[in-house]
């Protein structure tokens, strides 16, 4: 099982190589997409590899000269391993507008590091059917430039086939969350973001092979029952967590039994339907997604006093389900919309009496002092 789980970690530790290798040695296109929501499944339809752009752990040493220095560090970081020539063997890039970063970021990239294919789209933001026509639009139009782009026409049986290969990875990894939660600690949440990040590293039917073989070792590993304090994490909507501050957790009396993590649950929660039409297939998973910081709830504005968050609502139905008894909320410094939802969610955690920590972005050894007191106010919940 360990030699399965050091793939895993060799490919989040080297993200970019595979993709790299398969650029020099197959005929397929390398096609950059920024998280989140963007629909990859679309371009492996198209016979593209569709690989997901973090930024790095290196200090950042040329992006700040081209990005705000108070954008947050997935930003500032992708653009400085794209001034490094981190990026170079992508033949393009796709994303989806689901901040104004990212939007101030595409506009630079497209300035300053013109690529073959540059393709940016607009996803509603409001979870109603006035959006849906405007949403088929865009995904039509993706649709149309990677046909020009690859030269393969994305027909809806191929689009279908991709659909079933990428919900089978996404069953797959709930399979394996499922694990963690009946069987507290089989798994550590570094190992589990890792899997989930490499997925978008990779070709996915490599990955699920992989996973299988994972999922069938884990099945029959025995987890004697620990005394660790079980929690929820959530945050970083669209970057990996930092898996030092995962391990510091874990590693302090605490075990994370679910989470909301871009590259966690939040990846694979839902499927796209494989039948039918796949561009309504794709409206529907987009307009009934689970609860996020980046969607427009009329609701919140229209009664703010009432602490109304259906984004908290969500996080609280994650405690519950993983029967934990709090919450740590790491969060991705400068992240505009989850530092405004995280307000309301605060409020609500208070107003329920749930014990919750918030930890950004430092020193291990500061995270190290709040942890270890915030797994001390567990023991008597």
């Amino acid at each position: 099982m360990e030699d399965i789980l050091t793939k895993f970690r060799d490919y989040c530790e080297r993200p970019y190589e595979r993709a790299a290798q398969i650029k020099a040695t197959r005929n397929t296109k390398i096609i950059g997409c920024l998280p989140m929501y963007f629909p990859e499944e679309i371009i492996h339809a198209a016979g593209a590899l569709p690989v997901t752009l973090f930024g790095s752990d290196e200090p950042i040493t040329l992006g700040d000269g081209h990005m705000m220095t108070n954008a947050c560090d997935q930003v500032r970081s992708s653009f400085d391993s794209l001034l490094k020539g981190k990026y170079d063997f992508l033949d393009g890039i796709a994303a989806i507008y689901i901040c104004d970063q990212v939007r101030f970021y595409l506009e630079v990239w497209q300035l300053d590091h013109p690529v073959d294919f540059f393709h940016q789209m607009w996803r509603p933001y409001k979870l109603d059917s006035s959006t849906q026509v405007f949403f088929r639009s865009e995904l039509e139009r993706l649709i149309s430039s990677l046909e020009e782009f690859t030269g393969s026409k994305i027909t809806v049986e191929k689009l279908q086939a991709s659909i079933r290969l990428y919900n089978e990875s996404r069953a797959m990894m709930r399979k394996l969350n499922d694990l963690r939660k009946d069987r507290p600690g089989i798994i550590t949440a570094a190992d589990m973001a890792r899997i989930v990040a490499s997925s978008m590293f990779i070709p996915r039917e490599e990955h699920n092979e992989l996973l299988g073989q994972l999922l069938t070792k884990l099945e029959q590993k025995e987890i004697p029952a620990g005394k660790k304090q079980r929690i929820i994490a959530v945050g970083h909507p669209c970057s990996m967590p930092e898996t030092e501050a995962l391990d510091l957790i874990e590693e302090n009396g605490m075990v994370i039994v679910n989470d909301d993590f871009f590259t966690g649950g939040r990846y694979f929660s839902k499927d796209v339907a494989a039948s039918g039409d796949p561009i309504d297939a794709f409206i529907d998973f987009y307009a009934n997604a689970i609860p996020c910081t980046t969607y427009h709830y009329a609701d919140i504005w229209i009664k703010p006093d009432k602490n109304y968050s259906p984004y908290a609502d969500y996080v609280i139905s994650l405690m519950k389900d993983g029967q934990a008894k709090g919450v740590v909320v790491l969060k991705e410094m400068y992240c505009d919309p989850y530092d405004m939802e995280f307000v309301l969610m605060k409020n609500r955690f208070e107003e329920e009496g749930i014990p919750y920590i918030s930890i950004s972005s430092g020193s291990l050894e500061a995270i190290r002092t709040r942890v270890q007191a915030f797994e001390e106010t567990l023991r008597f919940v």
